[in-house]
């Protein structure tokens, strides 16, 4: 036989007013204070005994959908809440009977939880910049930004201490003061000595823990560790970096950069970037990458204060066919050839790596012909041709062919014209020169006519009749 008070049966009225404050130092927690109408059928003493049972209903920009939750709604301060977070609570009761039915839920009221002091420590790192005629260097701080919903209910900033180490020198802290949350890098000047630099979050309800690092001296090098790298896209908008190194026990960490190459001051000074410890050899880049873009991707070993030289890497998403193709010009030329000569598309407009060329050549009869060139020449020797010749070359990557570059217009001389010049010009010289062999015959006959042999007397038989003796006196006189 079930034995039931009608009273524990009934639904109670709604409450009269419920309110939420936040709890002071306590950024987890609100206090919730209610208030029964004036008929409530259960006095106070009853109330703080327990006859009731709770449910609490609340939801947040984050937590759209609400939750209910059971509560006890006899201790003011519950704290399950997220700090520095708006919520919309309400609160309903019932007899603490298992046939009791739940109240009318209570007006919306609205608060937000106080703000926590940052627990995140940003990570640190920074890119230095060749010291100058005075020793100086430029060096930018670079860090990771944290959620933005830490700034929410109170402004957060960040803070920048320096200094030399073993020296009482000023270090220039040049932009690094002022710095809100939408910052991720400043710029500062440190002389050739190694220096040491803190970065602080801090918002009206304290400080996080510092992130610190050093600055080497400018005459520490760190020694190359890594063996390789590659890289493998992902989709349109990530790019898997894996890499090897040598088995060092002073390495701490691994660093990867990587930047646009047509933004070579940003890979110097504000490169993206991702640091990993020791024992990580594989990542995933997404910041700042986009498909058909060419990308230099850096992976440094840390050992301590110093890193490495570092592997660098040309890397793209996603390729896409060259947005030009490449100028030729003329080398070389000879009869039925010509040497072609071209350079490479330029970086940012290849889209992709260059996998193979193609010659258009076009004659002056509109005979067409393609030939392909190998990815790693800038030269091709066009053999067997003559006439007007009309020249275009394509680069291609694994996405397909770009468009053709310039047209190149070129007359070429037929080896089988200039054949019959030199044998014509052979025939000349040789019946030049016979023509001269006659010429001169005809002339020594000529002479021989005109001007006959006049004979010596002393060959003369007169000579044998005349005494020898008067014939040398004749001589002598």
């Amino acid at each position: 036989m079930l034995c039931l008070n009608g009273t524990d049966a009934a639904k109670l009225p709604e409450p009269e007013w419920f309110r939420v404050t936040p709890e002071r130092g306590q950024p987890k927690c609100l206090r919730l204070r209610w208030s029964a109408p004036k008929s409530f059928p259960l006095t106070t003493q009853k109330i703080n005994n327990g006859y009731l049972l709770y449910e609490l209903q609340y939801s947040s920009p984050q937590q759209p959908v609400p939750l209910n939750l059971n509560v006890d709604l006899r201790e003011e301060v519950q704290c399950v809440f997220l700090p520095c977070t708006q919520y919309n609570l309400k609160m309903r009761y019932r007899y603490k009977h298992a046939l009791s039915h739940w109240s009318p839920w209570s007006p919306t009221a609205t608060n937000r939880t106080e703000a926590e002091a940052p627990a995140y420590i940003p990570q640190l790192w920074r890119t230095i910049q060749s010291a100058d005629v005075a020793g100086l260097r430029r060096v930018t701080l670079l860090w990771k930004a944290p959620l933005q919903q830490q700034a929410v209910c109170t402004a957060v900033w960040f803070s920048v201490q320096c200094s030399v180490v073993g020296s009482q020198a000023d270090v220039d802290l040049g932009d690094c003061t002022n710095l809100g949350l939408t910052n991720t890098s400043c710029h500062l000047t440190v002389p050739s000595h190694p220096c040491t630099c803190a970065l602080n979050m801090s918002n009206s309800a304290g400080s996080a823990p510092s992130a610190t690092i050093t600055i080497p001296s400018q005459w520490e090098i760190g020694q190359t560790s890594l063996v390789t790298v590659q890289m493998t896209p992902l989709d349109d908008l990530s790019l898997d970096v894996h890499w090897e190194a040598l088995e060092f026990p002073t390495i701490t960490g691994f660093v990867v950069e990587w930047c646009m190459t047509a933004d070579r001051s940003q890979c110097q000074t504000e490169p993206y970037w991702q640091r990993v410890d020791q024992n990580t050899f594989r990542t995933i880049i997404t910041e700042g990458l986009k498909p058909s873009i060419s990308y230099f991707v850096s992976v440094k070993a840390v050992h301590g204060t110093i890193s490495s030289p570092g592997l660098t890497m040309l890397a793209y998403v996603r390729q896409a066919a060259p947005s030009v193709g490449p100028t030729l010009h003329v080398a070389d030329h000879s009869c039925s050839c010509v040497v072609l000569r071209w350079s490479p598309v330029p970086l940012d407009l290849r889209n992709g790596f260059i996998t193979k060329y193609t010659l258009l050549y076009q004659s002056e009869d509109n005979f067409t012909r393609e030939l392909l060139v190998s990815e790693g020449s800038e030269q091709y020797t066009l053999r067997g041709v003559s006439g007007l010749c009309r020249l275009r070359l394509k680069a291609h990557t694994a996405a397909g062919p770009g468009p053709a570059g310039p047209l190149l217009s070129v007359f070429i001389e037929s080896c089988t014209s200039v054949q019959p010049i030199v044998l014509s010009g052979c025939g000349l010289v040789a019946g030049f020169s016979v023509l001269v062999c006659i010429c001169w015959r005809l002339m020594q006959r000529i002479k021989q006519r005109i001007w006959s042999k006049v004979p010596n007397p002393a060959h003369s038989s007169l000579s044998d009749w005349l005494n020898p003796k008067l014939v040398k006196d004749s001589a002598v006189s």
